[in-house]
């Protein structure tokens, strides 16, 4: 497998190198402006005149998390360290888009690593009118600032996901099947908006009919971005399951994996605003309301297999809860429940310009509620809400973007996680370090002086 994804990657080289590239270009962005960028103006890219372009990157990863606590088999706690996880290719994503004519035009996206090859997008557009257009295959949902950025790490300050997006304890699904959606702009404003739908997040289901939206306003005088998106696993009142079998890891989207059936709906607002060419500011919070029916069996695996904490299992239970695990029976479990996932945050970027490259120093500030959430990452968790006692934490961070060019980017920063553990407020440090290389075919002839 990794010889053909050497011979992919060689041969999507040898495209690069020989590609034929109009070198009159416009000059999509300056480079230094923190506003909106997207991939294609971080490279310069004039996609919209051209037949086909291809277009990527590379990123590189290393992190550690120190000291956090953990429950023992006998039932003690200490604090445990990871070893230093470096990811040697995190990433590799390889974009092609072009036009069929100009009214359809056409997006792949894959990501690779050392061992495999993931389609991550790939999708065709009609647009029968700038106000409206439909979109199939798979892509990425129109939801919030970041849903659709997530993929282009060297453009946005920060490394890690905001927590809606973080894999472990997703919101909903990050692709959608089908989209119409359309924009009304001039000179100084945009107004845009999106219907998604696709198959249930358990695969598709007869009157599960899920649909999203999203509706954004974008002042390109203001340097201001600002809407809402949302989403309802289903239309009907008909219930889901979850992307993954129990014991399978954390799942792809909403529902957790020990759930028999779940429907829930997620609303939200977003904010991105630029001050002049220096400080920039995003903001978002959404709610996921969860009205669910747990399967017995599954959470008896889970109470059995996983070191909850007394409030998680007690959560789980309607009585009983002092006997041991092994006693317990499918009687003890609650099944019929709601709750509700939360989740904001805030980040703060200042951009330096010097003559040595772009400075962009960076605040965030996220929290997270979930009430369902419990530690094991195997059986559906995840190591932040779930190890929480009431699935609640604050994880501020600090960090630095340094471009020495434009198309590379080197960030450093750290994450202090805070929450209640057993009855007292616990924290612990994370560092992480990626570098990311932006590349295109015009960056190539230039390289090779065509």
């Amino acid at each position: 497998m990794k010889k053909c994804v050497a011979l992919f990657f060689l041969c999507l080289y040898g495209f690069f190198a020989n590609a034929q590239v109009d070198s009159t270009a416009a000059n999509v962005s300056d480079g230094d402006d923190l506003f909106d960028m997207s991939l294609e103006d971080l490279l310069k890219l004039e996609i919209v005149d051209r037949n086909f372009y291809l277009y990527g990157y590379i990123n590189s990863n290393l992190q550690k998390t120190f000291a956090y606590p953990t429950t023992l088999d006998d039932g003690s706690v200490r604090r445990v360290s990871d070893p230093v996880e470096w990811a040697p290719v995190r990433n590799f994503h390889i974009y092609g888009k072009g036009n069929f004519s100009d009214k359809i035009s056409y997006l792949f996206n894959l990501s690779g690593s050392e061992d495999h090859i993931e389609v991550r997008n790939a999708w065709g557009n009609f647009s029968i009118q700038e106000a409206f257009q439909i979109r199939v295959g798979k892509m990425y949902r129109k939801f919030g600032l970041y849903n659709e950025r997530l993929d282009q790490i060297p453009t946005f300050i920060g490394i890690e996901a905001p927590e809606m997006l973080d894999t472990d304890h997703l919101f909903l699904t990050r692709t959608t099947s089908a989209m119409i959606h359309g924009n009304f702009s001039n000179s100084t404003r945009e107004i845009s908006y999106a219907l998604m739908t696709e198959n249930g997040e358990g695969g598709a289901q007869k009157q599960v009919i899920p649909i999203g939206w999203d509706l954004r306003y974008k002042s390109f005088t203001n340097s201001l971005i600002t809407g809402f998106s949302g989403y309802s696993s289903s239309i009907s009142n008909e219930k889901s399951t979850s992307t993954v079998a129990l014991g399978d890891g954390s799942p792809r989207g909403g529902i957790l994996p020990w759930m028999k059936g779940d429907r829930f709906s997620v609303v939200g607002f977003f904010l991105e605003k630029q001050l002049g060419k220096k400080l920039l500011i995003q903001t978002e919070y959404y709610i996921a309301s969860h009205s669910a029916v747990r399967d017995p069996e599954a959470v008896l695996t889970v109470i059995q297999n996983t070191k909850l904490n007394a409030t998680q299992r007690d959560r789980f239970l309607i009585s009983n809860e002092n006997i041991p695990n092994e006693e317990l029976t499918t009687a003890d479990v609650a099944t019929n429940i709601q709750y509700d996932v939360q989740t904001w945050y805030i980040r703060l970027g200042y951009n330096i310009q010097t003559s040595v490259g772009q400075f962009v120093p960076y605040l965030f500030l996220d929290w997270m509620r979930h009430p369902e959430a419990i530690q094991s990452k195997t059986y559906g968790g995840d190591e932040e809400a779930g190890l929480a006692d009431d699935g609640i934490f604050w994880k501020p961070s600090a960090g630095l973007v340094y471009r020495p060019l434009t198309n590379v980017a080197i960030k450093l920063d750290g994450s202090y996680h805070i929450q209640q553990y057993m009855g007292r407020t616990v924290s612990y440090p994370e560092l992480r370090i990626d570098f990311s290389f932006a590349f295109s075919n015009n960056l190539f002839d230039n390289t090779f002086g065509k």
